[in-house]
């Protein structure tokens, strides 16, 4: 499991984080949405700090698309990886989509990659 650190400023960050844990519980059942598995508070470490809402989800061991960017040295990713990556993502778009729901924050860093190349979108 992997857990997703959200530090909270009260009230002005509530509502979005209420609609990130609803749209988290309502779509991880499918196969290209990252499992969820629940959240919970932890109080500040110190004065300064504010509490953090910890946010459990299913383990990517092969991290964000983002990162498999990265590692590629400026050298673009192999056109078959490009289509699959795609097509997976498309794949948990469409079950979001025919819910009646946008997910509205699609980039490399919420694709996730599992360690056997298991596409998930995350939040």
């Amino acid at each position: 499991m992997q857990a997703k650190g959200i530090s909270i400023t009260p009230l002005q960050d509530e509502e979005s984080v209420c609609r990130e844990l609803n749209f988290l519980q309502q779509f991880s059942g499918h196969k290209n949405v990252a499992s969820f598995f629940g959240a919970y508070y932890r109080a500040p470490l110190t004065e300064c700090s504010s509490e953090l809402l910890e946010i459990v989800l299913e383990y990517c061991g092969g991290g964000s698309l983002h990162n498999l960017i990265s590692k590629t040295n400026g050298q673009s990713l192999k056109e078959t990886w490009i289509g699959y990556v795609c097509k997976e993502v498309l794949k948990g778009l469409h079950h979001i989509h025919k819910n009646r729901a946008v997910h509205r924050d699609i980039k490399s860093l919420n694709i996730m990659l599992t360690e056997t190349a298991k596409v998930k979108i995350s939040e």
